[in-house]
């Protein structure tokens, strides 16, 4: 299989930086690039025939071998190629690493926040409440965040549970014990029964939820979202641009689908989710 799409070369010279030589493998249905024995990417173009069940069936047979097969899909290359590149980097053992032993943890708000994730996590900040970080000589090396305490009326009186809802680090940096040290300080302070989070199943196999003591509990399903192409922002269907919403209606379009590719809108979509509960 060789470079069909100018944004493939892109991505694969920015990984031969990173690594030892990488290539595409021999497939004729998927743009698959090998990084290491263990790490391989599938490049998804915006404009594709490809159905969900397809990728998550591809992505379960390389689980089957001992592979992570990591879905790139094109809009995320181009618009967060720096957070790509730190994801993948930890995928390889290439950071360098720190012990969240030697790191101060410190309370943080919600500014500190929207400035870290938005430059170190790959679907950037997204509103909790509570925020948790850890510095190294004085620098914020890594960054939690969690829910209030959620109620939990059918399992039981006076059952709370909390969600896990980013966690991330400093590009080139792997926090040995960081993700941990911050759970449990966040379990000490606000005592939930539970405490639950989800992992991106175009991105995360959930090995690490598993190390940490997590139990799978679920799976969603995949959702469809629609690219905006000047902008490669997405959108669910339900958070769609007001100014959008507001042309379909006075253009009284039947389909919203149709109206929204006649306005410069891919549709897409992501293989879901698997959640995880941890049960203090």
């Amino acid at each position: 299989m060789g470079v069909k799409l100018a944004w493939h070369r892109s991505v694969l010279s920015a990984l031969t930086t990173l690594t030892h030589p990488v290539f595409f493998i021999n497939d004729d249905a998927y743009d698959i690039l090998e990084c290491s024995p263990k790490l391989y990417l599938n490049l998804v173009s915006l404009r594709n025939h490809f159905h969900p069940d397809e990728l998550i069936n591809l992505q379960e047979n390389f689980q089957n071998e001992g592979k992570l097969l990591v879905h790139l899909w094109e809009d995320v290359w181009q618009l967060n190629q720096k957070r790509v590149l730190s994801r993948i980097k930890s995928f390889l053992g290439l950071n360098c690493t720190l012990h969240a032993r030697k790191a101060v943890l410190v309370e943080l708000d919600s500014t500190q926040a929207v400035n870290f994730f938005n430059d170190t996590h790959l679907q950037g900040y997204v509103k909790a409440k509570h925020y948790y970080g850890l510095l190294v000589n004085n620098e914020l090396i890594a960054m939690a965040s969690f829910s209030d305490l959620r109620p939990m009326k059918l399992k039981g009186v006076g059952y709370t549970s909390a969600e896990l809802i980013r966690f991330a680090s400093k590009d080139g940096f792997t926090i040995t014990g960081g993700l941990s040290k911050l759970i449990k300080h966040f379990l000490k302070i606000k005592n939930p029964n539970d405490l639950m989070s989800y992992a991106d199943r175009d991105w995360s196999l959930g090995s690490g939820y598993h190390q940490l003591g997590f139990e799978l509990s679920g799976v969603t399903g995949p959702a469809y979202l629609y690219v905006e192409l000047t902008t490669l922002r997405r959108y669910f269907p339900h958070r769609l641009p007001k100014n959008i919403l507001t042309g379909f209606h006075e253009q009284k379009e039947v389909n919203l689908e149709t109206y929204l590719v006649k306005n410069g809108f891919e549709k897409v979509f992501n293989t879901g989710n698997l959640k995880y509960h941890l049960y203090v």
